[in-house]
């Protein structure tokens, strides 16, 4: 049993697919809503997206106040009891919400999930992870700060990270992953869109390897911590979003639904 309850995370099994969406941290329904209208706009009316504060207010990310008003909120602090808490919000939530056919979600949002899910299978965090995930929360402050905006603009981003390096052997995370069972990654299909010049990309890279490499499927945007609203990126974010609410686990098959 997990925590101290026994909660059913089901498929609604429907023809219409509503997915629970999960801002990042220090945002809100209201900025979630606006980075993810480019390409929602495109999906037919078979989809529902189901928008959630956090349940803690706090204080606005780096360059957030920029563009929008307060109130901001975190699903959690950095640390173990928080995360923990979290988890049991997020599990209630969904007790009484649900069930949902699937989680869209950004950045802390995602991590609650998936960490959600890895706890559940029993995955450890190594020392080299953790000191990785701390300099590029650093970084990512430091490029999405007031300053740093209006100072370069879209290239506060920088060049970013190689790209070209997807192999689930590269090491860019602190994680050895060829030496993860099949038991320890995440087989629900799963859909991974990031940017390689997000100072953050090492940790979306390290979520996209904890998956199963039969069941995700990966799309690098070009941009930073952000979601890019040119056509040709919204059409493919749809086009990954069908492809994820239409796919299903049977035994270690892949199949529509």
């Amino acid at each position: 049993m997990l925590y101290d309850k026994e909660y059913k995370i089901a498929w609604r099994g429907e023809a219409q697919d509503e997915f629970l969406c999960l801002h990042g941290r220090s945002a809100s329904t209201e900025i979630f809503r606006s980075q993810t209208a480019s390409f929602r706009t495109l999906q037919d009316d078979s989809y529902e997206f189901d928008f959630v504060d956090a349940p803690y207010a706090c204080e606005p990310a780096a360059g957030i106040d920029l563009f929008y008003s307060p109130p901001f909120h975190s699903f959690y602090d950095p640390n173990i009891e928080s995360i923990k808490k979290g988890h049991q919000w997020l599990l209630a939530y969904i007790d009484l919400h649900g069930p949902y056919n699937g989680a869209m979600d950004f950045c802390q949002g995602c991590a609650l999930t998936a960490s959600l899910l890895l706890y559940h299978l029993g995955f450890g965090v190594s020392d080299g992870a953790r000191r990785i995930d701390g300099s590029s929360n650093l970084q990512l402050m430091e490029n999405a700060s007031n300053a740093a905006i209006l100072k370069d603009g879209t290239q506060r981003w920088g060049e970013g990270f190689d790209a070209s390096v997807k192999d689930d052997k590269s090491n860019v995370s602190g994680f050895k992953f060829e030496e993860i069972s099949k038991e320890c990654l995440i087989q629900t299909p799963t859909v991974h869109v990031y940017g390689a010049r997000d100072p953050r990309y090492p940790s979306s890279m390290t979520l996209s390897r904890f998956c199963s490499s039969a069941a995700r499927r990966t799309y690098d945007h070009g941009g930073g911590h952000d979601i890019p609203r040119m056509k040709n990126v919204s059409v493919m974010i749809r086009e990954l979003v069908e492809w994820c609410a239409m796919m299903q686990i049977d035994g270690d098959e892949l199949k529509s639904r």
